[in-house]
């Protein structure tokens, strides 16, 4: 489930609130503010939607906690571990 060019644009570039754009990408893909998107982004899409790269792998955007997270496969792919979980309070807000 990436971006597409369509929700790109979504985003422009001259609005960096990074949370409401995250509120808005998670409308559009499940249906509430609250959901939780799970799924792989590459580094263009991931800093244009919420500013900063956080890595590769799984990312998960929790609506309900309001955080982003990396989840990388660990202990030769029997478990899971989640990284650089990131508020989107704390995420800058550029004009």
């Amino acid at each position: 489930m990436a971006l597409t060019n369509e929700s790109i644009k979504m985003f422009p570039s001259q609005n960096k609130d990074y949370a409401a754009q995250l509120a808005l990408f998670l409308l559009e893909k499940t249906g509430t503010i609250f959901g939780k998107f799970s799924g792989k982004m590459t580094a263009i899409e991931q800093r244009a939607l919420f500013g900063r790269y956080i890595g590769k792998g799984q990312i998960i955007i929790d609506g309900a906690t309001e955080t982003i997270c990396n989840r990388v496969k660990v202990c030769f792919g029997l478990d899971y571990d989640d990284r650089q979980v990131t508020k989107w309070s704390s995420l800058r807000l550029e004009k």
